[in-house]
């Protein structure tokens, strides 16, 4: 097959060394694999889905439920390239920041007057637009 530069993605990636074991909050369940993550200061070690203006920490990877023990558990790739799920009404574009825009989904990072801001890539940034995806790269 010819090489086409239409087949290059960066969609799939991660780096097994960056995916750490959280607790996860109350919030978390299986149906939030694949959507981005940020921290839950209320308790150690915990994450929760990505609320609206929340900095994106990582996406989660697998969901444990431990309810014997008390408890609920998941991997967080806080690196990868992977798509997350862009909130319903939202505009993102390749090359935007993203942050969280609740539930584990993500809109553009924009300044106080409402417009797209500066992107910071050393937080992340868009390679890609999938359907109502982003493919987004955090290393």
């Amino acid at each position: 097959m010819a090489y086409s530069h239409q087949n290059v993605t960066l969609r799939g990636f991660h780096w097994e060394a960056s995916s750490l074991t959280f607790n996860l909050s109350s919030a978390v369940t299986i149906a939030h694999i694949g959507k981005a993550m940020s921290l839950d200061s209320s308790a150690a070690n915990t994450v929760k889905p990505a609320g609206d203006g929340d900095i994106i920490i990582g996406r989660l990877a697998s969901f444990e439920d431990r309810s014997v023990e008390g408890t609920k558990v998941g991997a967080v790739e806080l690196q990868f390239a992977n798509t997350l799920p862009i909130k319903d009404g939202e505009t993102v574009a390749v090359g935007d920041t993203v942050i969280g825009a609740g539930a584990g989904e993500v809109k553009r990072r924009e300044n106080t007057a409402g417009d797209a801001a500066e992107p910071n890539h050393a937080m992340n940034f868009v390679a890609e637009i999938i359907g109502t995806n982003a493919v987004v790269v955090k290393v």
